[in-house]
């Protein structure tokens, strides 16, 4: 037996007796409880090994410099993370994943980030970029909106109609989301999620809408006086309200709505689509299409006719020619502060005219006019009228969004005229000389009766293309300067030229620059740096 033992190989057949048999037999027991011994301490350093792990983790979990983080300070860095860059909320931006994210990094950090109301009530979706939350009618949502507690919430909402991918079958055509039985279905099941819990529907605050009606039906078949917290709504419809027109009548009505912002499509304005409270309105933004619609512009004469209330109107109609008409009746804004207003283009021989031409403002405090695609001269008649529907002795700044060369600056001179209470003017996209502007406005011993807007005291030009510099805009600084304390005109305080690398300075006009008294602030900017 010693002979097979001391051997690596064994060739040939083994003769053993019964007591070397018996002798084997007992290595093989004492190996095999050797084996069992081992297979148990090496289980044993496993566990070991791992509560070791573990332990260390633990440790190296409170070590972490954010555990240190104040619960506090966590949750503003949630709201930080959960915030846009741009400063806006829009439906693309994927409020739902970050929240969700932040939830699933420990047990601290989804007590923190569910207990960080503000990161749970903007919901933000859009078709692409949320279709895979569309699944199961949405049921997630009731829980995510849970978080939120008692804030208001703001729900921006993307719904194209097209998804702008091309199929070839028969012919080729474009395929559109709103044929996706499943995706409507889908988004329709998730609005009513929102929408059936009563709680939820009474604070919703802001409305953002964008996309196919057919994708907001549960939204606008809502019975009225539904939207009871509803203070802002900005809608944008891509296509016509098919079947649910009727029921549109009665939607966004609340007392607490102030603040509408709608693009009108050719078909049919929202103005007529809804039933908007006019009386209640305090902001008011209305962007058309297009000059040419199906729908008389008039319309919105008669909705602003209403609005007793509004504050701030930005808005660009489609010209008509009933806003020249002398039987038109005004449209009287009492409360009007701020007014933004774009010019539609004309492409006949005559101006037809402006909704401005029949405004009342007399509370009016800054104008934007971006007169861009119209002669200066139909701006001129405009300005007379307005001022004759109601002095503006509020009005204190004046932008104008300018354009084309040819202009006439005897216009823009004359409609300037019309506003000597003016402090802050800025003339953007000049395209023209303006010596002849600069000129009116400085103050000689021939003019001393009228200058041109005698209380500015903020001026900002922007220039387009390689003008001239206007060596006049230098005279009437120094003008205004040397006779301000005679209270015949205000001294210029600020002076800012954008665009400035437009300009082609000669070497009189840099030695007269360096000649400006410290008082007047004067600066140039390249692409408004």
């Amino acid at each position: 037996m010693a002979y097979y033992l001391s051997q690596t190989q064994i060739l040939g057949p083994v003769w053993l007796s019964s007591v070397d048999k018996a002798i084997l037999q007992s290595h093989v027991t004492a190996a095999e409880t050797e084996i069992r011994n081992l297979d148990s301490q090496i289980e044993k350093l496993k566990r070991d090994k791992d509560t070791q792990i573990a332990s260390l983790a633990f440790i190296e979990n409170i070590l972490t410099p954010v555990r240190r983080i104040p619960n506090e300070i966590l949750s503003e860095i949630f709201e930080l993370i959960c915030y846009p860059d741009e400063g806006e909320f829009y439906a693309q931006f994927d409020s739902v994943r970050r929240t969700t994210v932040l939830s699933q990094v420990c047990a601290v950090w989804r007590m923190v980030a569910h207990g960080t109301s503000r990161i749970w009530s903007r919901l933000c979706l859009s078709i692409p970029e949320n279709s895979g939350l569309f699944k199961r009618e949405g049921n997630w949502v009731v829980e995510w909106l849970s978080h939120s507690r008692e804030l208001p919430l703001e729900l921006y909402l993307d719904f194209p109609r097209d998804n702008y991918e091309w199929v070839i079958e028969e012919e080729e055509k474009l395929t559109t989301y709103s044929d996706d039985k499943s995706l409507v279905h889908g988004i329709r099941g998730l609005l009513n999620q929102i929408l059936g819990h009563y709680p939820y529907l009474n604070r919703i605050r802001s409305l953002v809408l964008t996309g196919d009606p057919v994708f907001f039906t549960p939204l606008f078949l809502l019975p009225s006086l539904s939207l009871q917290g509803l203070e802002r709504a900005c809608m944008q419809m891509t296509d016509y309200f098919h079947g649910i027109q009727p029921a549109t009548k009665k939607f966004l009505l609340g007392s607490k709505l102030r603040h509408v912002e709608i693009v009108d499509s050719y078909l049919e304005s929202y103005l007529e689509t809804f039933m908007l409270p006019a009386e209640q309105l305090t902001d008011l933004q209305i962007l058309t299409t297009g000059s040419d619609s199906d729908f008389d512009p008039s319309v919105y004469a008669d909705f602003l006719r209403r609005c007793s209330s509004l504050v701030r109107l930005d808005i660009n109609p489609p010209s008509c020619s009933k806003y020249n008409s002398p039987s038109t009746a005004r449209v009287s804004l009492p409360m009007l502060k701020s007014l933004s207003f774009i010019f539609h283009p004309s492409y006949d021989d005559e101006f037809p005219g402006s909704l401005l031409h029949i405004l009342a403002v007399p509370l009016l405090e800054e104008m934007t006019l971006d007169v861009q695609r119209i002669e200066l001269q139909d701006l001129a008649t405009d300005m007379i009228a307005l001022q004759g529907n109601s002095p503006t002795p509020n009005l204190k700044s004046l932008t104008l969004e300018m354009g084309r060369m040819h202009n006439d600056p005897d216009d823009l001179t004359t409609a300037l005229a019309l506003f000597p209470t003016i402090t802050s003017l800025r003339l953007n996209g000049t395209l023209f000389d303006m010596n002849p502007l600069f000129k009116a406005m400085t103050f000689t011993q021939s003019n001393v009766n009228f200058v041109l807007l005698p209380r500015i005291v903020n001026l900002e030009v922007e220039c387009r293309r390689n003008t001239a510099y206007p060596s006049e805009l230098i005279s009437m600084i120094l003008s205004r300067s040397s006779i301000a304390d005679a209270g015949l005109v205000s001294m210029l305080q600020s002076v800012s030229i954008l665009q400035a690398h437009y300009m082609k300075k000669t070497d009189e006009d840099l030695t007269r620059i360096a000649e400006l008294p410290d008082s007047v602030i004067y600066s140039e900017s390249r692409d408004g740096q």
